[in-house]
């Protein structure tokens, strides 16, 4: 998106335990800078680490504005992502615009020794 100058509406959203935890925290500062309309928001559950800026706790949509017509790309574990989509959709943003990725836990050994 920063290499092609795209100029809609871009939020970048992430959690971590502290800043030293969150990869690409650079990377995301820099490319949301490189955006002409776009901001970054962070939460961090270990408040002494939050730092300038950034949020403690877990990812709370509250203070993010959710656009009509937002797409959203979430990527997480699944309760993280449970929890965000949740306070998307409270917020009008459509569950058909949300897609996902799971980081963690691969849920399919489990759920193949059930039926096996």
């Amino acid at each position: 998106m920063a290499d092609t100058a795209y100029a809609g509406r871009v939020t970048v959203v992430h959690g971590d335990r502290n800043p030293g935890s969150h990869p690409l925290r650079a990377a995301h500062l820099g490319l949301t800078a490189r955006l002409r309309e776009a901001d970054a928001h962070f939460w961090y559950e270990e408040s002494d680490a939050a730092g300038p800026g950034a949020l403690t706790g877990r990812v709370g949509l509250k203070p993010v504005t959710v656009d009509p017509g937002t797409r959203a790309y979430l990527c997480g574990p699944l309760p993280f992502m449970r929890s965000v989509r949740e306070q998307l959709l409270e917020q009008g943003a459509r569950a058909a615009d949300t897609h996902y990725e799971v980081f963690g836990p691969d849920l399919w050994p489990a759920s193949a020794e059930r039926t096996g």
